[in-house]
């Protein structure tokens, strides 16, 4: 694929993503003043996501807004809400109980991508953004999604981990890995101190989802003495959630 096109298929997500966050129309001036993009570039990206009926242009306003089309290619990731309704309710009720940071995380790739974060309500807390990447490999919230998938796999993640050059095998053995998945396995909930970030403790465990839906992970993260401390209180919120969730994924099912 030419670089072009790559370019003109992340201007297209970029576009989409501008659109999330205002949610509201947005006439050509916002789309290509926000995304710093050349006005010539977004006029013809937005004109053809409107011909293919993904967004709705009105002549008075001059303005463009995703169409019903376009929430409908994602609506069986989400199996009926379920992300937005009792996976959110679930994070704030934890979040309520133990006060840290909540991360939720997704397999891509190499990496675990935060999806969606509760920020603490301590004064010392863990701050990181939605969209951050790390490695599945070397993080608190990445081993658990690794626990469920063959060792070979986990393997051939790693060997690929390696030899993009985004981990020194000198940082993370492939034995030390499987050590530390196994332990997941049998605990169900893996304590990350400091993989990421210095100082900072992660409880990960995976979280019950609907069949075809995407697999997600939770991460309660904040500094490692405070995680520690209250580590029991942490994995029972946690499990207690679970187990609503569990009862949510079976009735989607």
């Amino acid at each position: 694929m030419s670089n072009e096109l790559t370019k003109s298929a992340r201007r297209v997500f970029d576009i989409l993503e501008l659109f999330r966050e205002r949610q509201c129309p947005l006439r050509l001036k916002d789309v290509a003043d926000c995304l710093d993009m050349p006005t010539s570039s977004a006029a013809a990206l937005l004109k053809t996501m409107a011909q293919m009926n993904y967004l709705s242009f009105e002549s008075t306003s001059r303005a463009y807004l995703p169409t019903l089309r376009l929430s409908q290619l994602g609506s069986w990731v989400t199996a009926a809400n379920y992300e937005s309704g009792p996976i959110q309710e679930a994070v704030r009720r934890i979040g309520r109980k133990v006060g840290e940071t909540i991360l939720l995380g997704t397999v891509t790739d190499i990496y675990v991508e935060i999806v969606d974060i509760l920020r603490a309500k301590q004064p010392l807390q863990y701050y990181t953004t939605v969209g951050t990447r790390v490695l599945l490999v070397h993080s608190g919230v990445g081993w658990p999604l690794l626990s469920g998938i063959a060792d070979e796999d986990i393997a051939r993640i790693y060997r690929r981990t390696v030899r993009l050059k985004k981990i020194d095998r000198g940082v993370s053995s492939l034995n030390r890995l499987k050590a530390g998945i196994d332990q997941v396995r049998r605990d169900g909930y893996c304590l990350s101190r400091g993989m990421v970030t210095r100082g900072v403790g992660v409880v990960g465990m995976m979280i019950p989802t609907p069949p075809n839906h995407r697999r997600l992970a939770i991460g309660v993260a904040g500094p490692m003495e405070r995680i520690e401390k209250n580590m029991a209180r942490i994995l029972a919120a946690i499990r207690a959630e679970n187990a609503r969730l569990a009862h949510f994924a079976g009735a989607i099912d």
